[in-house]
């Protein structure tokens, strides 16, 4: 997993697609390097725009340049770059010129050695060139415009082209001769000259894929330059105040001394690592004056010059953070070690990459990221792989062992279907010989009974019976009465539980039925003392369609019971339409409502239970407990549910409502 991602990355980064992502990572590194003290061993005296205003002319005249350099001569610098191109006269005030070349030593000219499509070289002064006091203002830059690599030395080839000799570039040539006279000359570390020892540096030479380069061109002696600000804010002179000797003390006895322009108008502006706006770039001067400043420090104190490292190290060092990404997807098991780990792993790279850099050292970033990355992802991708087979194994295997718990389950619920139905056919049977052992019951009980009270009849015709023997016959008949209720509701009860009684659709004149209930029991009532009241809505309708016998069986138990049990007060009959905001179908409300005692809270789930009567019904004495049972089995036969609201000492409140489908009269029922 690590080798795959680590030559994929490799070969990507072979290919240039890291390239630029690389310097421009190269370039965030060089800002943010710390500040450091401003070195004072070079100075510039630059051409501004200022003095090209009060000359008048872009041009320096070969008088004003002799004016200049021999002011700075009599100020005994170390050595003096002349970064101007003096291959032809600029009169008035050549011969001047000539004559300080002639006298100077320590002034170095420039040539342009290199060529370019849309430029082309161009020749030193010809008397600094027999002098050997000429170097390359050369610069190269990279595949974006920006400088940041800097070019010692470079060979060049005579007119004839059999010959060829090595001319140092500006900045290196000046910093040479500075570091000669303070005993410091290059020495070659290997026989090919790509190792040179400075002083307390060393100076190796850039190869072609080195840090983030990929088959860059670098002919010639070049090394990574390290373009800081403080490198390019020396101290810096007009050359007006040259001219008018206004320098001050000290400022240039002793150190390097670049002469150049650097007004925008005059051209020459370069982008480096530093740049950041058109108005953040550099003149070719201040990159030479750059360029030895970084070779005097290192020479002089030590400071570590930038270089790369070798391509077999990238390598190595690409797939250690392969390595570090496959580990990394392969120990991360939850998106929150993920959001931890991963942030303080590239965290990690691009300090480490920081640290290194700031002991000299580039080490390629994009092509690392990419290798940590790519390898975390197929580490990551792997795992979760695995894990997805190990998932549908285990599914596979659930699936197989649910598939026999199903069988199983299966079996088991056939076996308890088999034994329900065994069960419920025992259970029919139950019923059907419960119903028929009632049904013979009832004829063997009832005609004694009818016999008993038949005979009770006949004996009360007798004139002869005194009080007290017809007393006793009265309470013969009472009970011969109350057995044969008993019976008739206990055969009804058997025959709805059976569930052998269903509902008998019949025509029914509605306000017929509740006169009748009216008539019925008003006198009961009024025998009593209490109040009979009938409410009865208006819009009622004459004929409706419903069982009547079991509608008036409900009706006739709800008004007998209270009757039965309310001593004072009223009975009150209400029947009405449901509102038509109401009506999901048109139902027929009744409600019978009494006075009396009330039944208490724990009694109203026992309510509708076979032979169970409330405690006023107890102490009464009263009925046998099947009444309100058979009528809750009548209403549930015709589609509805009696429901019950009562308070102790208020009353209680019997309704239900059915759904009716209303028939309008016809002669023969009017």
């Amino acid at each position: 997993m690590a080798i795959g991602s680590s030559a994929t990355a490799i070969a990507l980064q072979l290919t240039g697609a890291f390239q630029l992502l690389e310097l421009a990572t190269f370039d965030q590194w060089i800002r943010l390097r710390p500040t450091a003290p401003i070195d004072r061993r070079v100075v510039l005296v630059t051409i501004d725009e200022q003095d090209i205003a009060r000359l008048r002319r872009s041009a320096i005249s070969d008088e004003t340049l002799a004016t200049l350099l021999q002011k700075l001569k009599q100020r005994r610098p170390s050595v003096i770059g002349l970064n101007l191109y003096r291959d032809l006269p600029v009169e008035p005030g050549h011969q001047a010129l000539l004559d300080v070349f002639a006298t100077t030593p320590n002034l170095i000219g420039v040539e342009k050695v290199l060529s370019a499509p849309n430029d082309s070289a161009i020749a030193p002064p010809p008397i600094l060139r027999d002098r050997d006091q000429v170097a390359a203002s050369d610069l190269v830059p990279d595949i974006d415009g920006r400088i940041r690599r800097g070019l010692i030395s470079m060979r060049i080839s005579s007119s004839s082209g059999k010959q060829t000799k090595t001319i140092l570039t500006l900045g290196t040539k000046l910093a040479l001769i500075y570091l000669a006279s303070k005993q410091i000359e290059p020495e070659r570390i290997d026989p090919n000259g790509t190792r040179i020892r400075l002083g307390k540096t060393q100076l190796v030479a850039l190869e072609t894929h080195e840090g983030g380069y990929v088959r860059a061109d670098v002919g010639g002696y070049q090394i990574l330059t390290n373009v800081r600000r403080e490198y390019l804010e020396f101290p810096r002179i007009s050359l007006t105040d040259v001219l008018q000797d206004k320098i001050p003390a000290n400022l240039i006895a002793g150190r390097i001394v670049f002469v150049g322009a650097t007004a925008a108008s005059l051209g020459g502006r370069f982008y480096t690592s530093q740049t950041t706006s058109v108005e953040t770039q550099s003149s070719g001067v201040e990159l030479q004056a750059s360029l030895a400043n970084q070779l005097v420090s290192a020479a002089l104190d030590g400071g570590p010059l930038l270089r790369g490292i070798p391509e077999p190290l990238e390598w190595s060092w690409i797939f250690l953070w392969s390595c570090v990404g496959t580990g990394l997807g392969g120990l991360l098991r939850s998106p929150r070690s993920g959001m931890v780990a991963i942030p303080l792993t590239v965290v990690g790279l691009f300090g480490g990459v920081y640290i290194l850099f700031l002991g000299g050292w580039w080490l390629p970033t994009a092509s690392a990221i990419a290798a940590l990355g790519g390898a975390g992802l197929a580490s990551r991708g792997r795992l979760m792989w695995k894990q997805l087979q190990q998932s549908n194994q285990a599914l596979s295997d659930y699936a197989k062992t649910l598939e026999l718990k199903v069988q199983e389950r299966t079996h088991e619920l056939i076996q308890q279907n088999l034994v329900l139905e065994r069960a419920r056919q025992e259970a029919e049977a139950a019923n059907r010989a419960k119903t028929t052992f009632l049904a013979n019951i009832n004829h063997e009980l009832r005609t004694p009974l009818s016999i008993i009270y038949s005979s009770s009849e006949l004996i009360a015709y007798d004139k002869s019976l005194n009080p007290k023997h017809r007393e006793r016959l009265s309470t013969i008949d009472r009970s011969v009465q109350h057995l044969l209720d008993l019976i008739n509701s206990v055969l009804e009860l058997a025959r709805l539980e059976a569930e052998v009684v269903e509902p008998e659709l019949e025509l029914v004149s509605l306000w017929t039925e509740l006169e009748a209930l009216q008539l019925m029991f008003r006198p009961q009532a009024v025998a009593k003392g209490l109040e009979f009241c009938c409410v009865y809505a208006p819009d009622l309708p004459k004929i409706i369609q419903t069982d009547g016998q079991k509608l008036r069986q409900v009706l006739i138990n709800l008004l007998n019971n209270a009757i039965k049990f309310t001593d004072s007060g009223r009975i009150t009959l209400r029947v009405f339409s449901c509102p038509a905001a109401q009506r999901n179908s048109e139902q027929l409300h009744f409600e019978v409502e009494d006075t009396g005692a009330g039944i208490a809270p724990d009694e109203l789930d026992q309510l509708f239970q076979a032979f169970v009567q409330t405690e006023s019904g107890r102490k009464s004495r009263q009925g046998t407990g099947l009444g309100l049972a058979i009528s809750r089995q009548f209403i549930k036969l015709m589609g509805s549910e009696i429901q019950v609201q009562s308070k102790i000492g208020a009353g209680t409140i019997f309704s239900f409502a059915l759904p009716l489908q209303t028939i309008k009269p016809i002669k023969s029922i009017i």
